[in-house]
């Protein structure tokens, strides 16, 4: 189980922010969320399964430049009273809160449970942390030319450049270039090597909680 939680960058964070993001997200995603599970309002957390959530998740976040982002592998029980608690939620606090600390670097952690001594998977988690954290790097620093034709393109479809082309009033080599500067096909393709480093941390998490170690 994965727990994002974020906390706003702004000295004045506010709940509208929450809302924004949480409406932009179900939009990114396809899906419908239950609202944040933070009890500050102007914080957010989700509680995912789909790591390919996470990641979606983590990069609108570096994209928007106004959140601090921890993510918590481990156990989470939603309640009735729409709280969450864990040992996910508590990595994801952990996470969140040594993000926020890091300045000017990319503001993202991720955070397994805590292992006794001899136990290595967190190691997963330290290595999808540092992919992830180079996909934000790339994330934040793309034009709003790159990301008007990046928003208009579907990931694993051949020949969408000349419909986004039309659409843009650009032509063809305009967008292809604009692909080209921003990374997109090699971001979506490190997409899958975090969401794997990701399950695998989750497995690894699991097989010891399970084992009673």
């Amino acid at each position: 189980m994965f727990v994002v939680t974020m906390t706003q960058r702004s000295a004045e964070p506010s709940e509208q922010y929450v809302a924004s993001f949480h409406q932009d997200l179900e939009e990114r995603l396809g899906v419908a969320l239950p609202g944040s599970w933070a009890t500050d309002a102007t914080w957010y957390r989700q509680v995912f399964s789909d790591s390919q959530h996470v990641v979606e998740t983590a990069l609108c976040a570096m994209r928007s430049g106004t959140w601090n982002v921890g993510i918590g592998i481990g156990k989470a029980t939603e309640h009735d009273d729409h709280t969450v608690d864990g040992s996910g939620v508590k990595a994801a606090d952990f996470a969140v809160s040594l993000a926020a600390k890091q300045g000017q670097l990319v503001p993202l952690r991720v955070e397994a449970a805590k292992p006794p001594r001899g136990v290595e998977q967190t190691q997963l988690g330290k290595h999808a942390q540092s992919v992830l954290q180079l996909l934000g790097h790339i994330v934040t620093r793309r034009s709003a030319a790159e990301w008007a034709v990046i928003d208009r393109l579907k990931p694993g479809i051949r020949g969408q450049q000349r419909r986004v082309a039309a659409e843009l009033g650009m032509t063809v080599q305009a967008v292809s270039q604009a692909m080209k500067r921003s990374l997109y096909n090699t971001e979506h393709e490190v997409r899958a090597a975090v969401s794997l480093l990701l399950d695998q941390a989750d497995a690894a998490v699991d097989i010891q909680t399970n084992s009673g170690l």
